[in-house]
């Protein structure tokens, strides 16, 4: 059956092998290659393996995914975890020639490493692949579902430093950007941009999302949206691009959805507000300070830190889930914000992104929560310190235990049903935020969601869903499983009346996406 992804990256782990020995996006990794200790005690072989290659995608087709157009930044390539593992039997892989070549720039991010990841993506007889194609989607070119040999492809771009010629701070060139940017929409469909990623660039602020790399750089020390990042966003809406919420700070997306977008210039040129590869907070913006176990100023820097307890709200028989509030996750004004936009929300499929917390064995207090751990920019704190206490609500009522958290069991990729009640709590929380306002459309809500895996983007997979040949057995294990979810969350969320599962299963794995990406097609 057909399926959609909002966020994949299936090219991304050929980028690290040299031009003469590419790694193929047709074939899986071998994780056999991975040293055996990180083999043994991590779960690296889940995050290394392929969740995405092109291969995969062509199961079960004709699927048509968003290929993200990204570069990693600094603080991967040049991370010593990354360089040890390359000097070992990795290389094949993460060829350390290869590696130099990236952190001196003497390939660029654009047009090199960039123009590059697109010829491998293009070229499949290169590989020697001739049963399936790549199958560009435009206006004149549209989704065929009898071509059952094409993956039918639409671009974003993960990062406008993806589109610089240098990773440089203090060189990179909102300029240079906006002409490469306009390069590659010229030639491609473009439907969206994510302004920033991972680490501190100055065109805006970003969302601390990188927890097993300890470099300053990934810690958000910016304020909101610069004027270079407004020239950017601009630049986009008058293009019919749209921009991506995910990796903005909360301060600049709260810029962008109440200021920016307000703004007379702006109203005129505003495209749908879009999140491709999202979790949820599971909180309001004003309940924020109440999830806090600790804020506090780090000396010397322009960071703070943030412990979270992580809300619960929804469970089935004694697999209680909770939500994980660190800020690169949708709070529940977001998730208005973009459904009220006209826009869509696609969700991810990383196992922490949707509020899994990893079971150790250990014994657990009944007040030992489980947490979560973020830096946030000093010069934004104002959004989060809303109230003159933290903590109010870090209770066995609203935040879940570390008890609690060993019923699911311990970590194991075996843990599917578990798994797939974390996923299942983001829809039930998606039709509770609607719901509640009481002024939108539940039924037009529910054609604004779709899955967004961001699968081959270095995420630990939920086990119900680890790559994507199992696309299908996800969709199959939440249509026979959402309608018990539901009714044993009832006293949380009333379903929409007529709401149908086979019908909204269908809506939420392919046909959101694939008419959402279609009526785009139409203005680009």
């Amino acid at each position: 059956m057909p399926l959609f992804d909002f966020h994949v990256h299936p090219t991304l782990k050929c980028m690290f092998s040299e031009a003469e020995a590419k790694t193929s996006p047709w074939v899986d990794i071998d994780v056999t290659k991975i040293h055996w200790l990180l083999r043994w005690c991590t779960e690296f072989s889940y995050i290394l393996g392929s969740q995405s290659n092109l291969r995969q995608l062509s199961e079960d087709g004709p699927h048509i995914i968003c290929a993200a157009i990204f570069v990693p930044e600094r603080g991967m390539t040049n991370n010593s975890l990354i360089l040890k593992q390359s000097e070992g039997t990795l290389q094949t892989y993460l060829n350390p020639t290869r590696l130099k070549k990236i952190n001196d720039e003497t390939l660029k991010p654009y047009p090199d490493l960039v123009k590059e990841d697109l010829n491998v993506l293009m070229n499949a007889e290169q590989f020697g692949i001739t049963d399936k194609k790549i199958k560009i989607l435009s206006k004149d070119s549209p989704y065929d579902p009898e071509d059952k040999s094409a993956i039918n492809i639409v671009f974003s771009v993960e990062g406008c430093h993806s589109l610089s010629s240098t990773l440089d701070k203090s060189r990179i060139s909102k300029d240079e950007i906006l002409r490469n940017l306009d390069e590659i929409a010229d030639r491609y469909p473009l439907v969206s941009v994510n302004v920033t990623h991972l680490e501190q660039y100055p065109f805006c602020n970003h969302a601390y999302g990188v927890q097993f790399v300890a470099d300053e750089d990934f810690r958000p020390t910016g304020n909101r949206i610069a004027d270079d990042g407004l020239a950017i966003i601009r630049h986009c809406y008058e293009r019919k691009i749209m921009v991506d919420l995910k990796h903005l700070s909360l301060a600049s997306r709260r810029m962008l959805i109440e200021d920016i977008r307000n703004r007379p210039d702006f109203m005129p040129i505003n495209q749908p507000l879009i999140c491709t590869h999202a979790g949820f907070t599971g909180m309001s913006y004003k309940d924020i300070p109440d999830y806090m176990m600790e804020f506090r100023k780090e000396k010397r820097k322009d960071y703070c830190y943030i412990l979270w307890a992580k809300p619960k709200k929804y469970q089935m028989l004694d697999f209680q889930t909770a939500f994980n509030p660190s800020s690169i996750n949708m709070y529940d004004e977001d998730i208005m914000a973009i459904v009220q936009s006209g826009g869509m929300i696609g969700l991810n499929l990383d196992k922490r992104i949707l509020g899994y917390t990893e079971a150790d064995g250990r014994p657990a207090a009944m007040n030992d929560f489980a947490f979560e751990e973020e830096y946030i920019s000093d010069a934004e704190k104002v959004v989060y310190r809303t109230k003159k206490g933290i903590g109010a609500k870090v209770t066995e009522f609203s935040c879940i235990t570390m008890q609690e958290v060993l019923q699911g069991g311990l970590v194991s990729p075996e843990l599917s049903f578990y798994h797939l009640c974390h996923f299942m709590q983001h829809i039930l929380h998606f039709i509770r935020v609607v719901q509640e306002p009481g002024d939108y459309d539940i039924n037009k809500a529910l054609t604004q969601i779709c899955i967004g895996s961001d699968f081959d983007g270095l995420i630990n997979p939920v086990g119900c869903c680890m790559k994507a040949t199992e696309y299908n057995s996800l969709k199959n294990d939440f249509k026979d499983t959402f309608m018990s979810y539901a009714k044993a969350n009832k006293e949380a969320v009333t379903l929409p009346e007529g709401f149908n599962i086979e019908k909204f299963t269908e809506q939420l794995f392919f046909e959101n996406g694939k008419n959402f990406i279609t009526s785009r097609l139409q203005l680009l």
